[in-house]
């Protein structure tokens, strides 16, 4: 049975010609859309439906709004279950903070690890939680150096006694 959240792939492979692969396949076809919208490597993809980079490549290629749809409703389930269990998170709370023994029962440490997992998600959603990471090599840039080199001649310069 396909589910209601599929069939924007069933209908986008349908429409396909006769003599493409989705055509002669539309189960494998199917697999390996939802396989790539899932966020499955290539190698997974092959590995599951047995095709070749080149097939899956041209069943992408001819399906990518369907990828895409299909990636943001997977999205949109993602974020309603996350909601849910946050929910289900705050009851559970407010029955451990009633019950003093079962509180007492609970690792510290998975407290603050639950604490810090749900802060970073919550400063992520809001966009606050950026970090920069910047490398800097040991050696100067052909700038730095050039630049470098030019102030050496300009020093010199004035050291220099005219002849």
């Amino acid at each position: 049975m396909i589910s209601p959240a599929s069939a924007i792939i069933v209908s986008s492979i349908s429409e396909s010609g006769s003599r493409t692969l989705e055509s002669r396949e539309p189960t494998k076809a199917m697999l390996c859309l939802e396989l790539l919208a899932d966020g499955s490597t290539w190698q997974q993809v092959a590995d599951e439906t047995g095709w070749s980079f080149n097939q899956i490549g041209a069943v992408k290629a001819r399906h990518e709004v369907a990828i895409e749809v299909r990636k943001k409703q997977l999205a949109a389930d993602g974020f309603e279950m996350a909601e849910g269990i946050r929910l289900l998170m705050k009851q559970k709370m407010a029955m451990l903070a009633d019950n003093p023994d079962a509180l007492a029962k609970v690792n510290v440490k998975d407290l603050a690890l639950s604490y810090g997992i749900a802060v970073d998600k919550g400063m992520l959603a809001l966009g606050e939680n950026k970090m920069v990471i910047e490398h800097k090599a040991g050696k100067p840039s052909l700038e730095d150096a050039m630049k470098a080199i030019e102030e050496a001649r300009a020093a010199l310069q004035k050291e220099a006694i005219s002849v």
